[in-house]
This record gives C-alpha cells, sequence and structure tokens, in this order.
C-alpha cells in the first residue's frame, strides 16, 4: 500500500487521475484482503488502458530526477503486485 501511495503521488506530476483512482481502489481491495480483486487492477493499470507500463522504462542519465523516481515506484508496484498474483 505503501508503494501505491507513493506511484499515486508521483503519478499526479502526470496528470495520470484516472489511473491514480482506480490504484487507490486497489489500495482500498487490499486493505479487505481482497488481494485477487486488487492485483487485477493494479496489472490492469499497467497493461491496460492507463499504460503506466511506459512509466517503467529506465532512462540512461548521471543526475536523480522525477522521471527516475517515477520509474523506480511504477517498478515496484508492478513487482509487487505481480509476486502477490503467483
Amino acid at each position: 500500500m505503501q508503494a501505491i501511495d507513493k506511484l499515486c503521488l508521483l503519478l499526479e506530476g502526470q496528470g495520470e487521475h484516472e489511473a491514480i483512482v482506480d490504484l487507490n481502489k486497489a489500495k482500498d481491495l487490499l486493505k479487505t484482503n481482497d488481494q485477487k480483486a486488487a492485483i487485477a487492477i493494479i496489472i490492469d493499470a499497467f497493461e491496460g488502458d492507463h499504460e503506466l507500463m511506459a512509466y517503467t522504462m529506465q532512462r540512461e542519465g548521471q543526475q536523480w530526477t522525477e522521471v527516475e523516481e517515477l520509474s523506480q515506484a511504477s517498478s515496484r508496484v508492478l513487482s509487487l503486485a505481480r509476486r502477490i498474483r503467483v
């Protein structure tokens, strides 16, 4: 849930409001132990209409920027969701 919170905060700056709504729905489902539904929403946010997968791409560069932070946060949420799904 903390990883989702961090990602949502970063997605605000990208104008991804619909994705944030869906990720918060998933977070609420995790609180009720409905992991299967929550994971489905998270995976869909990355692979479906919101296309959050684009944010997981690493960028080259020496300086730590919001792009790298967004990449790390989105990769973490997707990785955790995939591990829970299995």
